[in-house]
């Protein structure tokens, strides 16, 4: 574990629970899933890599965070306001940092 990744992932995490849902966002979907669902799949990995003080996730957990911030990303190029584009960019942002450490 990267220790600055990992407090870096903590601080985002720590923002973004403390954020609603944007109700830009509702409704919205990326390759047939909704947004709100890929926020709530990629919410446990992210949990789980902050409370395990040691970012640490299992090699399924590590695919959920994969595939939830793919398409994610495939998705901010479609959001026009504000509030959901920074929403989904912070997610994104996490996922990246969190793959990135699990290459090290």
């Amino acid at each position: 574990m990267n220790k600055a990744v990992y407090d870096e992932v903590c601080v985002l995490w720590a923002e973004h629970m403390g954020l609603p849902f944007p109700d830009d966002l509702r409704g919205v979907d990326i390759y047939d899933k909704p947004v709100v669902y890929l926020d709530s799949c990629i919410a446990g990995p992210i949990t789980s890599y902050v409370g395990s003080q040691r970012g640490v996730l299992n090699d399924r957990q590590l695919r959920i965070v994969k595939e939830c911030a793919r398409d994610l990303r495939a998705l901010l190029p479609r959001l026009r306001r504000r509030e959901g584009r920074t929403y989904v960019a912070r997610l994104v942002r996490i996922g990246e940092l969190i793959i990135r450490d699990a290459r090290v």
